[in-house]
């Protein structure tokens, strides 16, 4: 035999030899590696050999498997980071739906961060309706019967609550996880785990909402403005048809009451009645002509700058007779500072002061005061009629502009229809104005007109 071929020989029984006494020595039969060692006689290998061997075998096992843990643990923490840092809200879920914990998102965005510090959270708890928890459960149910690996469920446009309270809207993806630890270890888990994923929809479903509410506003302005058009037409119409039988009714009681031949007392006081109740009805229906072109925008305005204190003498004169029927002192307290000049339509003002005044009168006690004032700023004038009268409570100021409502005044038998605010009020909108008023039982009312100040008055 050749020296080489003998060589290698030897090298292949001691690696044998080396081999069997390692596999004896890690199955603890320390008997069987005393005796391969033996039948070598001590020539190549002794048992203090092959314990140093199984000795540096361990020491490279450990290292690889402290390798391995250290691999292992950078994973964990590098997906942990991932899990973290998500763009969107993401939470773990356990098979009973409760939700064990979250990333950052999740903690701040469906307010998560103090509940998950004691126990898991149900899921269910973020729904915010009946139908949404229904949804839910249904999806939980699906992911968790079927397979480990089966897809994706889903579920969109979600309503939500947070903890806090804040509504929200995303869209659901649930994803059963992989079981934990190799099959048949002590580790190996097969309750089933989840990852549930939220994608934000609150803004996106907050401007449909948005804008499915201004579309209908915009169909009911539609609707009242052609219920108001309609309206105006039918009123300028009636009107109209009034208008021709009640001029023929005032024009021939005037006629009768002014006819040469002498009309006995009693005719003449019939037909005194049927011409004031026709001025009356005509009045009302000029009235009602007024308030619907105040709100339909056709009345026409002659706007100038106009001084309020001129109209208001006028007025307080006009108004001065009904004064002194009913007792009540006028008194106009002018402005000291420079002239209240309004930017408006002067028969309109003195219109509405008219009004303001005469209820101020009508509603007053015996022996009872009025009083104006005027002011101004750079912007605006304002007219005040301020009274001691009867006053009036909450619940009627709450109604005060309503066409036809006299707020209880029949009772007082004051005549009158109901509608001289209503027509105050639209023709001071109508010229860029307010009309507002405050009052209390017992104590009196003010009236405050304000309207725009002419340009060459704020220099």
């Amino acid at each position: 035999m050749p020296d080489t071929q003998r060589q290698t020989t030897g090298i292949a029984q001691e690696n044998l030899m080396r081999s069997r006494a390692l596999d004896a020595i890690r199955h603890g039969n320390l008997e069987e590696a005393q005796r391969v060692v033996d039948a070598d006689h001590g020539r190549t290998l002794t048992l203090d050999q092959v314990f140093r061997l199984y000795q540096s075998e361990l020491e490279t096992q450990a290292t690889q498997l402290r390798d391995s843990q250290h691999r292992t643990e950078q994973a964990l923490d590098w997906f942990t980071h991932l899990f973290r840092a998500l763009p969107v809200a993401a939470v773990l879920v356990n098979e009973q739906g409760g939700v064990t914990d979250a990333n950052d998102h999740a903690m701040d965005e469906l307010g998560l961060r103090q509940a998950l510090r004691t126990l898991p959270v149900p899921l269910r708890r973020l729904m915010s309706t009946p139908e949404a928890e229904l949804r839910l459960l249904a999806m939980l149910a699906r992911a968790a019967h079927g397979p480990t690996e089966g897809p994706t469920e889903g579920l969109d446009d979600v309503a939500l609550r947070t903890l806090g309270g804040e509504p929200r809207w995303a869209d659901l993806r649930l994803t059963r996880l992989p079981d934990f630890g190799p099959a048949g270890s002590a580790a190996h888990t097969r309750s089933a785990r989840f990852l549930c994923v939220f994608s934000d929809r609150t803004t996106r479903v907050e401007a449909q909402r948005a804008r499915e509410m201004a579309q209908a506003a915009e169909h009911q302005r539609d609707r009242a403005l052609s219920a108001s058009q309609a309206k105006t037409q039918l009123l300028s119409r009636v009107s109209h048809e009034l208008r021709t039988p009640l001029n023929a009714v005032l024009g021939f009681s005037q006629l009768l009451l002014a006819q040469a031949e002498p009309l006995a007392a009693q005719s003449r006081e019939r037909i005194g009645y049927i011409r004031r109740a026709g001025e009356h009805l005509l009045a009302l229906v000029d009235e009602v002509l007024e308030i619907n072109q105040a709100e339909s925008g056709q009345l026409k305005l002659d706007t100038s700058p106009v001084a309020l204190a001129t109209l208001i003498q006028e007025v307080l004169n006009l108004q001065q007779p009904a004064a002194q029927r009913q007792d009540v002192a006028l008194r106009f307290e002018p402005e000291t500072g420079p002239p209240a000049v309004a930017l408006a339509d002067a028969r309109r003002v003195r219109e509405v002061l008219n009004n303001l005044v005469s209820n101020g009168i009508k509603y007053n006690v015996r022996g009872g005061w009025l009083q104006l004032r005027t002011g101004a700023d750079a912007q605006q004038v304002w007219v005040a009629v301020v009274d001691g009268g009867i006053g009036m409570t909450a619940a009627q100021l709450e109604h005060l502009f309503e066409p036809f409502n006299r707020l209880g005044a029949e009772r007082l038998h004051i005549q009158g229809h109901g509608l001289g605010l209503s027509i105050a009020r639209g023709l001071a909108q109508a010229m860029g104005g307010t009309l507002e008023i405050s009052s209390e039982p017992g104590t009196g009312t003010c009236c405050t007109l304000r309207l725009p100040r002419a340009a060459d008055a704020t220099s």
